[in-house]
């Protein structure tokens, strides 16, 4: 389950509702943009000898195969919105845009650890953490794009595949965070990401080393971005459900709330926030009870 985290991206364009028209064609035009971008790394990487040809083949085919779907997927929602335009009444239709206001922003599958539990596909996870593969830095980058510009676009595509929720969506977004802190070691959105999926893989699978060295990466990212409500609530279900220290757990909880996060994200954390709260025998705050 994906609930709203707090819009530390400055991306002009934020995921919403991804049944809507308006925003499935944002969530493909912004996969068409990554793709790209991304073979384009990858034929960089393969002419500097930086990528062995088997792997690019590999990388190359996947990327242009989701490539094709999503450009065959623009092109069905093409043809999908003129012929509503063509049924629609005089005038219609131009009240019924979807506005940006109130969107999610950044994605936290909180809803996950509730009913955590080890899958075929969470082992699948597991291997791809253990030597995950990381995207060649761009060399020159688009002229008019900084690198701060492509950092926050790779962080809102990461956002989107994550949001997808299956265990190939999450591998790719830990292969976008992973090339973000190969741009900016410190960038906290990406550290305290990858440090709560690497943890989670390594909760749900037992191994002991990826979750070593995701809470590693959240506690970093706090040093960076100390007021990160997202990893302060990272860090406190860590507390909890590694280290059954409900009150190591209630402290970093107590500092989450203390920074007015969004409402959702409360919501999905309710429970483990609650049974935190009631194994110190402290009250459960109102905000997590309403």
């Amino acid at each position: 389950m994906s609930t709203p985290r707090r819009g530390a991206t400055s991306s002009p364009r934020h995921p919403g509702d991804l049944g809507s028209s308006d925003d499935r064609r944002w969530r493909l035009e912004d996969q068409r943009d990554f793709l790209v971008r991304s073979l384009a790394d990858l034929c960089s990487e393969r002419d500097a000898g930086d990528i062995e040809s088997r792997d690019y083949e590999a990388l190359a085919g996947r990327d242009q195969r989701r490539l094709t779907a999503v450009e065959a997927e623009l092109r069905e929602l093409d043809v999908a919105e003129e012929a509503a335009l063509v049924a629609a009444p005089s005038g219609a239709g131009t009240d019924s845009v979807p506005s940006d206001a109130g969107r999610r922003r950044r994605p936290v599958w909180l809803g996950v650890l509730a009913t955590v539990a080890l899958t075929a596909g969470t082992t699948l996870l597991v291997v791809h953490l253990a030597s995950p593969r990381l995207p060649g830095q761009p060399e020159t980058g688009s002229i008019t794009q900084s690198l701060a510009d492509e950092v926050q676009t790779e962080l809102a595509e990461a956002s989107v595949l994550v949001d997808e929720g299956t265990q190939s969506s999450l591998s790719e977004a830990l292969v976008v965070y992973h090339k973000v802190l190969s741009e900016d070691p410190d960038q906290p959105q990406a550290l305290a990401e990858t440090g709560w999926l690497e943890w989670e893989a390594g909760f749900s699978a037992t191994d002991t080393s990826l979750e070593t060295r995701g809470r590693a990466l959240v506690q970093r990212s706090l040093k960076v971005e100390t007021d990160d409500d997202a990893a302060h609530l990272f860090l406190g279900t860590i507390e909890l459900e590694q280290n059954h220290d409900p009150a190591a757990a209630v402290t970093q909880y107590k500092t989450f709330l203390s920074e007015h996060p969004a409402r959702s994200l409360i919501t999905g954390a309710a429970p483990l926030i609650a049974q935190a709260f009631d194994a110190v025998g402290q009250p459960v705050p109102a905000a997590v009870r309403g």
